[in-house]
């Protein structure tokens, strides 16, 4: 569990990121695809049924979590983030005012996998997001922020 300043706030984000995750699940079954492509210069996601898009989002990238490592790394200090997307993950650095806690402006801290989907919630906070989806990646889960999920 992170340490927070303002506990409240985490505690309201990870309540709504979990009504939001069960309503992705329900309405686009988003845990039932076997496959996904994201694409890191455009922000955009496609959950695969086989070859085929079956839906479609586009996203903001949070950061990334290292089961081996147990540690957290944000998007904007990744060098395979860049351009528009990487100065919308920039933004979250804004949080650190609001929870108190300096993680938002370090480029990696400590994390478990329980602490990485607290920040993922304060990020679907911070941006609006319909959700969160992360994509197990090579020992790490890549954090990405949901918007304009659509069934193709």
């Amino acid at each position: 569990m992170l340490e927070m300043a303002n506990s409240k706030y985490l505690d309201d984000c990870y309540t709504a990121l979990e009504q939001k995750q069960a309503a992705l699940v329900d309405e686009y079954q988003i845990d039932s695809f076997g496959g996904f492509d994201f694409d890191m210069n455009k922000g955009t996601l496609e959950f695969k049924q086989g070859s085929i898009a079956r839906v479609t989002a586009n996203f903001i990238p949070v950061g990334s979590f290292n089961e081996e490592l147990q540690t957290w790394m944000w998007a904007w200090a990744n060098g395979g983030v860049t351009g528009e997307l990487n100065e919308k993950a920039e933004t979250i650095k804004v949080l650190e005012d609001k929870t108190g806690n300096e993680i938002f402006s370090a480029e990696t801290c400590p994390a478990d996998e329980s602490s990485a989907w607290e920040i993922a919630a304060m990020a679907c906070d911070h941006y609006q997001g319909q959700g969160v989806f992360a994509a197990p990646i090579e020992g790490l889960l890549i954090f990405m922020v949901l918007s304009d999920v659509t069934s193709v």
